[in-house]
């Protein structure tokens, strides 16, 4: 399917189109049993496992959700939402369901649950590991059409608590108002004057701030950061800063020194 194609069904499904919808799925078909059979290891039916009912749900999910302005292809985007999805009813199913650690007789060539637990959660973790670099990636390119790298973004990070709670508070409320949201999405500058007028907050603060200030209105306000979302523990309404720890966690990679 060619882009512009693609971007028009995507477009009318998420207007409420069902027939563009059930287009899309019927042509990703195959590549939703490809990738969830892929994560879980084994051949799937649809007849037969849950997981691939997760998996198109996932799919519709992320035909709703899709930002072609985060750079990553919709193919990518879908598999990581299809994947993260796994990840949730994966962990739901475990709370239930509790493996016993011994192994099997000595007359048994079946690999032991133990082992194999082991294994499927190193795998895992494997997969959640190249999942947040992808999501870092498509955050940094981001960052690049709002004017800035995340290198600028690291230096430019508040050096105190204080500062940063109340930069976090203006991007949660800017990504509250969606007039606010969408003259930052369009012309990829903060309302000075509207934000500082609505929050108390001073414009030479907010002006001062603007990289952190859009780095997390980003965050709290797409779909595509879930990751970036738990590291940063937004739903405590505080903000870490964003140098080397955090992008460590998320990255493996080491970034510049904050100055």
């Amino acid at each position: 399917m060619h882009d512009p194609e693609l971007q028009n069904l995507l477009s009318l499904a998420r207007s409420g189109d069902e027939q563009a919808r059930e287009q899309l799925i019927r042509t990703y078909r195959s590549y939703i049993v490809e990738v969830a059979a892929g994560y879980c290891g084994r051949q799937l039916e649809w007849e037969n496992d849950d997981e691939l009912s997760i998996s198109l749900l996932a799919f519709s999910e992320a035909i709703d959700t899709y930002n072609p302005s985060c750079g990553k292809e919709f193919r990518n985007y879908a598999r990581m939402v299809i994947k993260n999805r796994l990840i949730d009813y994966f962990r739901k199913e475990a709370r239930h369901r509790h493996l016993p650690l011994e192994g099997p007789s000595q007359d048994s060539e079946e690999v032991p649950q133990w082992e194999a637990k082991m294994a499927w959660e190193q795998y895992r973790e494997d997969q959640l590991a190249q999942e947040r670099a992808e999501e870092m990636a498509c955050f940094e390119q981001v960052l690049q059409f709002f004017g800035f790298s995340l290198g600028e973004l690291e230096r430019s990070c508040p050096k105190h608590r204080d500062t940063r709670d109340t930069l976090v508070r203006v991007a949660r409320f800017l990504a509250s108002r969606e007039d606010l949201a969408t003259y930052v999405n369009r012309y990829k500058q903060l309302p000075l004057k509207e934000l500082s007028q609505a929050t108390g907050v001073s414009r030479k603060v907010l002006k001062h701030g603007r990289q952190y200030i859009l780095a997390v209105f980003l965050i709290v306000s797409r779909n595509d950061f879930s990751h970036l979302r738990s590291l940063f523990s937004l739903s405590l309404e505080t903000l870490p800063g964003t140098g080397k720890d955090v992008l460590k966690q998320t990255t493996g990679l080491k970034g510049g020194d904050p100055r």
